[in-house]
């Protein structure tokens, strides 16, 4: 019963932000609120519930690419999608949601987003010390990315340019890891 509700919440938050009633949700499970009153003890519960399971689902995840073997290059692009997927999979009404209704919540989700930002910094480092990015300024970079993803993943401005979360990852991969400049 757990995940079935952590997944039709997800569904909820997609929809409705964090406008969603437990009725809803029972209707959306075929269930009674007094069974998901046996999982979670309110609605504050719930997300945090929500909250807890995507931050063990990243943590597994990016574990393996973070410690991985292989090309730093595509352990980056995959810790990229997760995060964008993990981070930016809801619409930016939750997070404002979020911040408005549930502060500690928020307050502990933006901290554990944050820190991933140090993760795929240590990726990062791990490449230029393989030799496969060249030295430069890694907490300006970080910056860089961090402000990049949040301007770059706003629903309007993907509405905007008519693209999807996947086209600016590879948008944001070719211009911080190619850069600029046109070669040969």
């Amino acid at each position: 019963m757990k995940e079935r509700l952590v997944q039709a919440t997800l569904e909820e938050m997609r929809t409705r932000s964090l406008k969603f009633t437990m009725d809803d949700l029972a209707r959306k499970l075929h269930a009674s609120k007094s069974s998901i009153y046996k999982v979670v003890d309110s609605k504050e519960d719930l997300i945090r519930l929500v909250m807890y399971w995507a931050m063990e689902k990243f943590d597994r995840k990016s574990a393996e690419l973070l410690h991985g073997e292989g090309p730093v290059n595509s352990r980056l692009m995959s810790y990229c999608g997760l995060f964008f997927h993990t981070f930016w999979y809801l619409p930016d009404t939750v997070n404002e949601d979020l911040e408005a209704r549930y502060e500690d919540i928020w307050k502990e989700w933006d901290r554990y987003r944050e820190a991933r930002f140090d993760d795929m910094m240590a990726l990062l480092k791990e490449g230029v010390d393989k030799g496969e990015y060249r030295k430069v300024n890694l907490p300006v970079v970080r910056q860089c990315v961090f402000y990049a993803a949040r301007g770059l993943t706003d629903p309007d401005f993907l509405r905007k340019m008519n693209m999807t979360g996947r086209d600016v990852l590879e948008l944001l991969e070719d211009i911080m890891l190619k850069g600029l400049e046109k070669r040969n």
